[in-house]
C-alpha cells in the first residue's frame, strides 16, 4: 500500500510526457509503479503472456479455506514487470470482494537485504523488519507480547556481534536495516549468529502473525498475505557445498520452503531458471501455485523475421501511456526497431529509449538513433559472452526455440539469469536476446554453412 510520503509521477509531470526531461523521468529504470501511477500507467499484458496469471493467483488465495494457506512461486526475467504485476495483485487483494479483503505485507529484498548472499536467518529477520515498518501493522506490535519477546531475542543475539539496537522496535529496526545495507559483512555475521536460532525465530514469527491477524480482524480485514519481492535478484554463484550446487539451490530449494510453516499466504519471487527444477520445487514446497511471467513476444517462435503483431501492439500501447511517441520517434520504423531490439523485455525497451535520448540533443529518434542507442548494451553482452563454451549452443536455441537435449545445466541457468536467453509464452519457447545476437561472440560461433 503506498504511503502518504509517496510522490506520484502523474502528479509531477504531464502524462504522456512530451519534453525530453519528462520522457526520461517516465522511462526511469528505478521508477516503480505504485498508487495513482499504477492505476494510470499499467497496461494489462495477460493476452500476450499466455493467460491471466494474476487472476489465478488471486483466486487461489481468496478461495482458500481459513488457515489453509497458499504458497505462490512467481518467477520471470528481470525487467519482465513482476514487481508491477505484484503491485497490481496487491491492489486487487486489498479490495473487498464477496465480503472479504486482505492486507498485503510487502518484503522487498532490495530494501531489507544484501542480495549478494542471502540465506534463511536474515530473511526471517527481514520479514519482521517489514512488519515493523508497515503502516497498518506497526501499531499492532505495541500490544503484542510476542513482538516484544522476538525483538528482545534479536537484540540479544546481535549484541554478541557488537550490534547495539534500540529497545523501541521501529527505531531499532530502522537502525538494523541501515546497518545491513551499509556495513560490509554484517549480514553474514548475523547469519552465523542466528543460524542455530531459526526454529525459535520461526516460532515467534508464527505467533506474531496470529496476533497481527487478530488485530487486522478487528479492523475488518480477513487475513494477511506476505509478498517477498526481488528474491530472484539474489546473486547466483556456484558453491562447493555438500548438498547445494549454487546459491540459488541452497536458498530457494533447501532453506526457503521452511517459511510455509509461518501460517500465512505467501508469494515468493524465484529465479526463472529454477523452473527447470520444477519437480524439485513441488517436492520441497507443499502444493505450491507455480507461475511464470514470460516476456512479451515480438516475433513468432522459430521465425524471428515474422513479427508478433499483438505483442508489438501492446508494447506500443505500454510506451505510449508514458511518453508521446509521436514526438519521441521520427517515424513508426524507429518505434518498431526499438521494440524489436528490446526482445519484449519491458525494462530494455525503456533503456533503449533512455540511451537513444542521451545521445541525441533533439527529439524525433530515427532508426539510426536507435541503432546508436543500443551499442553500449550490445557491448555489455559482448563482454559477457566472449570465450564462453556454450556459444555454439545459442545457435541451436535460436534454431529450435528450445534448449537442446543434453544442454549443460549450469550454462542454461546462467543464460536465463543473465537474460542472454529469454522465455516466452504459449507453448513456452526460448530465444536469444536480439542484442546478444548482435555480438561478435555470437556471430563467430555460427555453424558453418552447408553447401
Amino acid at each position: 500500500m503506498p504511503s502518504d510520503a509517496d510522490n506520484f509521477l502523474v502528479d509531477e509531470i504531464p502524462i504522456p510526457a512530451k519534453s525530453r526531461r519528462d520522457m526520461k523521468a517516465a522511462c526511469d529504470l528505478q521508477f516503480e509503479l505504485k498508487g495513482k501511477d499504477l492505476e494510470r500507467l499499467r497496461v494489462d499484458l495477460a493476452d500476450v503472456r499466455g493467460g491471466r496469471v494474476l487472476d489465478q493467483i488471486e483466486g487461489d488465495i481468496r478461495d482458500a479455506r481459513r488457515a489453509a494457506y497458499r504458497t505462490v512461486l512467481f518467477s520471470g526475467h528481470v525487467g519482465s514487470g513482476k514487481t508491477t504485476e505484484l503491485r497490481w495483485l496487491t491492489h486487487e487483494l486489498e479490495k473487498e470482494k464477496e465480503g472479504r479483503c486482505f492486507h498485503v505485507l510487502w518484503v522487498d529484498a532490495l530494501e531489507y537485504l544484501d542480495i549478494n548472499s542471502v540465506q534463511l536467518p536474515e530473511f526471517l529477520v527481514a520479514v519482521f523488519n517489514a512488519i515493523a515498518e508497515d503502516p497498518l501493522l506497526r501499531p499492532l506490535l505495541g500490544p503484542s507480547k510476542t513482538a516484544k519477546k522476538l525483538w528482545a531475542s534479536v537484540r540479544g543475539w546481535l549484541k554478541s556481534i557488537d550490534v547495539d539496537l534500540d529497545l523501541e522496535i521501529p527505531v531499532g529496526v530502522a537502525k538494523l536495516k541501515a546497518k545491513v545495507k551499509t556495513e560490509f559483512g554484517l549480514q553474514k555475521r548475523m547469519r552465523e549468529t542466528l543460524r542455530e536460532r531459526v526454529t525459535e525465530l520461526m516460532t515467534d514469527l508464527s505467533d506474531l502473525l496470529i496476533d497481527l491477524r487478530a488485530g487486522l480482524a478487528r479492523g475488518g480485514i480477513d487475513d494477511l498475505v506476505i509478498v517477498a519481492d526481488n528474491l530472484e535478484k539474489i546473486v547466483f554463484a556456484e558453491l562447493d557445498h555438500q548438498s547445494a550446487k549454487n546459491t540459488h539451490d541452497l536458498f530457494f530449494i533447501e532453506q526457503l520452503p521452511t517459511v510455509q510453516r509461518l501460517g500465512a499466504h505467501i508469494i515468493l519471487t524465484v529465479p526463472v531458471s529454477l523452473h527447470f527444477a520444477h519437480a524439485r520445487l513441488r517436492q520441497v514446497f507443499l502444493n505450491p501455485t507455480v507461475k511464470v511471467l514470460p516476456m512479451v513476444p515480438v516475433h513468432q517462435a522459430r521465425v524471428p523475421t515474422k513479427p508478433h503483431e499483438r505483442g508489438i501492439t501492446v508494447l506500443k500501447s505500454l510506451l505510449s501511456k508514458r511518453v508521446d511517441t509521436a514526438i519521441l520517434f521520427a517515424d513508426d520504423a524507429a518505434f518498431a526497431r526499438a521494440i524489436e531490439l528490446s526482445g519484449g523485455v519491458i525494462r530494455d525497451l525503456f533503456r533503449i529509449v533512455l540511451e537513444s535520448l542521451s545521445l541525441k540533443p533533439a527529439m524525433g529518434l530515427t532508426v539510426a538513433d536507435i541503432e546508436a542507442g543500443v551499442r553500449d548494451i550490445v557491448s555489455s553482452y559482448e563482454r559477457m559472452l566472449q570465450g564462453k563454451p556454450y556459444l555454439p549452443g545459442l545457435h541451436e536455441i535460436a534454431a529450435c526455440s528450445c534448449f537442446p537435449v543434453g544442454f549443460d545445466e549450469a550454462a542454461r541457468n546462467a543464460l536465463l539469469h543473465s537474460m542472454v536467453v529469454l522465455e516466452y509464452n504459449g507453448e513456452t519457447w526460448y530465444d536469444v536476446h536480439p542484442l546478444a545476437r548482435r555480438t561478435r561472440a555470437y556471430r563467430s560461433a555460427a555453424p558453418a554453412a552447408t553447401s
